[in-house]
């Protein structure tokens, strides 16, 4: 060995090697947490919150006092000017009707509760889509699984067919037949595990994680029956549903606009606090009436404004509630329909389809099977076991969008 290798072989030992990255374990409920600590629009919609709260004190806060220095005698002629000025200091606080801060204050609180609603509306959106991309990992996970178990059983077939044609038992078309179905298979398994990477890319992106950041899933592709009764899961979805919440709180908001444009009407006051300059230990006091006395196109403007938000607020609230239930029946009927098909292939297609196929291995193994049965009855429980993982991803997909179903109204 020359001099340069070994002194190549000694840097390259010396380097440090970088140590591999550990993939990052997640179930399902973990992937939605993750999702909303890192979601942009989860983060904007906490600051609206906090918006809502600073714009509730704004609106509900008294307005600003005033000081004010007053100047009296002054003189102009010369008689004036031997008379002696007067001096006072004060402070004038105006003070708006009664009630029409409390009233200000529950119309601010109103946006800071939609502002949250908003904000969980937005979670249940997020979770359904991660959730769903989840489960198109897994269904591509169990893809790649099936077709690598599939090409590894071609190729113990194809060891049977080169035998079995070396002792002249079948024909060289048996043995093609089967070449073509691996090349096949190796062509299906390398499309699943491109399908794989995306779609662990796409999991990644909703994460908030780098899209090569590796990701090892713990939940499983499994049914799982429904907990109630249809009518019961969409009683429950609607006590709890953030959209027919919003639509509640607007009806109800539009309804103290009304008062508060009818407290407008009503005078605001000021109090007023002096000191004389050459009195000193005295105290003068003033108050002021603020009455809107030429300001009715804008009172009734106001008026007819919060009237009109009072009617929008109904209608909006009966159409959000009508696509509410619609979304939710279309969706539970898309879980029934998932659900049977998944039940029709775990209670017979799956059973059936392995039992045959196994018939056939060992038929073709004693001879009593050609190639082309045999590749037929295999692409069957292939198709089968495939189709039943689809099953199962719908199934989970549509479990997903019943959650978000009705929410998605704007």
């Amino acid at each position: 060995m020359s001099l340069f290798m070994i002194f190549l072989s000694l840097m390259l030992a010396a380097t440090p090697q970088e140590e591999p990255v550990q993939p990052v374990t997640l179930s399902v409920e973990q992937a939605v947490e993750i999702a909303f600590q890192k979601n942009p629009t989860i983060q904007v919609l906490v600051q609206e919150i906090e918006s809502a709260k600073a714009q509730t004190l704004i609106n509900s806060s008294l307005p600003d006092a005033e000081a004010g220095l007053e100047v009296e005698a002054l003189g102009f002629t010369g008689t004036a000017r031997n008379s002696e000025s007067e001096f006072s200091f004060g402070l004038i606080q105006p003070f708006p009707f009664p009630g029409k801060l409390k009233l200000r204050a529950r119309i601010g609180e109103s946006y800071e509760s939609e502002a949250r609603l908003r904000l969980e509306k937005e979670k249940i959106l997020l979770a359904s889509e991660v959730k769903k991309a989840y489960y198109r990992c897994l269904l591509n996970q169990k893809t790649e699984e099936t077709l690598g178990k599939n090409l590894e059983l071609l190729e113990e077939i194809q060891k049977n067919a080169i035998s079995r044609y070396a002792l002249g038992a079948v024909p060289y078309t048996d043995l093609l037949r089967v070449r073509i179905e691996i090349a096949r298979t190796r062509n299906a398994l390398f499309e699943a595990r491109k399908e794989l990477a995306m779609s662990f890319s796409q999991l990644n992106q909703l994460l908030g994680l780098e899209k090569d950041t590796p990701l090892e899933l713990t939940s499983t592709l499994q049914y799982q029956p429904l907990s109630q009764q249809p009518d019961q899961l969409i009683e429950k979805a609607k006590a709890s549903s953030p959209t027919l919440k919003i639509s509640s709180l607007q009806k109800s908001r539009s309804e103290l606009l009304v008062k508060l444009a009818e407290k407008n009407r009503l005078p605001d006051f000021s109090f007023g606090f002096y000191t004389p300059s050459h009195r000193l230990g005295a105290a003068g006091f003033s108050f002021g009436l603020s009455y809107p006395l030429f300001s009715w196109k804008r009172l009734t403007g106001e008026k007819q404004l919060a009237a009109a938000e009072v009617q929008k607020a109904v209608f909006a609230a009966l159409a959000t509630e009508k696509f509410y239930e619609s979304r939710k029946k279309q969706a539970l009927s898309e879980i029934r329909q998932a659900e049977q098909q998944v039940k029709a292939f775990e209670e017979s297609l799956l059973m059936e389809t392995e039992a045959e196929l196994e018939k056939a291995l060992n038929d073709y193994r004693l001879g009593r099977l050609d190639s082309l049965n045999l590749l037929d009855l295999y692409r069957n429980a292939s198709l089968v076991r495939l189709e039943y993982y689809r099953a199962l991803y719908f199934y989970h997909c549509s479990l997903a969008e019943f959650e978000r179903a009705g929410e998605d109204y704007e």
